[in-house]
């Protein structure tokens, strides 16, 4: 496995990048990437009651506030001297995953999901900002059933089935429109199934969060899934995509698929039985509630160079240490 520290570009060193949600899961991995690629970032969201970054505390700066208030945004830009963003704010109530948020509570998931992007994007245009990546996902893609041919790209038609999907396919129309319109750089990346340390919520990937915290730690564990491929990313490989994103010199697509590695759930218990043999974890099949399509992140790599570091060996070895 090459390391993170081998591919990392430099061309960020000293910029100051504004991280909205960068308190967050995926948004604090993005920060260490940005703090090792030699930048400044620049915090902004609401507090949270842990604290991922304490062992960097001191290569960032802090803004608080809520992407829904536009004077936040500004304050935060004028202070911050940001000449580039990263959102990766999304609509979450309590430790419920982000699609069971949005079924939760619509209203607030179009308001922070929808608009908050919005008032960021103007925001971002009246500041000049360089460039601003956020973060969709793949769940903008209907059921898999729906489609013929796999794996998809940019060009399938998307048919969201969950008020999450919704918000991340209007919200892909709006960073559209916003580069249409102002001709704004506005990068979109699709986020498959994250999976990684930090991960605070019980979304989709909490059973897998499970099994590999029962390898670890010896405890027998059943995990009941269906065993379709899907699409599967380590953390730390979002912060390199990001990274990728925003040192890429010349002119980006909108919206991209991002592709970390395929399994099944099978695959996923084996390879944690090959690196802990007396590790008690059994699979029990059960039918899909919800299955997307397999995606192609083909273009991204071809415009930027993106490839994901963790195959599944080596993001099994990251889940067991």
């Amino acid at each position: 496995m090459t390391s993170h520290s081998e591919v990392l570009p430099r061309e960020l060193a000293g910029e100051r990048i504004l991280v909205v949600g960068g308190r967050g899961f995926v948004g604090s991995h993005i920060v260490r990437a940005l703090a090792a690629a030699g930048a400044r970032p620049q915090l902004f969201g609401p507090p949270m009651a842990e604290d991922r970054l304490a062992d960097i505390s001191g290569a960032f700066d802090e803004y608080e506030g809520s992407i829904e208030s536009r004077n936040s945004l500004r304050d935060a830009l004028l202070a911050s001297e940001a000449q580039a963003i990263v959102s990766c704010a999304a609509h979450g109530v309590g430790r419920l995953g982000l699609m069971k948020s949005g079924e939760t509570d619509a209203d607030a998931a179009m308001e922070i999901n929808v608009m908050g992007l919005h008032k960021l994007l103007d925001s971002a245009r009246a500041a000049n900002v360089r460039r601003v990546v956020w973060t969709s996902s793949t769940v903008v893609y209907g059921s898999s059933a729906s489609y013929a041919s796999q794996p998809v790209d940019e060009q399938a038609p998307l048919a969201p089935t969950t008020v999450y999907g919704l918000t991340k396919s209007l919200a892909e129309e709006v960073a559209a429109y916003y580069a249409r319109r102002h001709g704004m750089s506005v990068v979109g990346l699709r986020l498959p199934l994250i999976l990684g340390p930090g991960l605070w919520y019980a979304g989709a990937a909490a059973g897998l969060v499970q099994l590999y915290e029962a390898a670890r730690t010896g405890t027998p564990y059943c995990l009941n899934s269906h065993d379709e491929m899907i699409d599967l990313m380590h953390v730390s490989d979002v912060g390199l995509a990001v990274l990728r994103a925003l040192q890429q010199g010349g002119q980006l697509g909108h919206i991209y698929n991002l592709e970390g590695f395929k399994a099944c759930a099978s695959d996923l218990v084996a390879a944690v039985n090959r690196q802990r043999p007396r590790a008690q974890i059994v699979l029990e099949l059960a039918a899909p509630s919800m299955l997307f399509p397999l995606v192609s992140g083909a273009k991204f790599h071809d415009d930027t160079g993106f490839e994901a570091i963790y195959d599944l060996s080596a993001f099994t070895r990251a889940m067991l240490a």
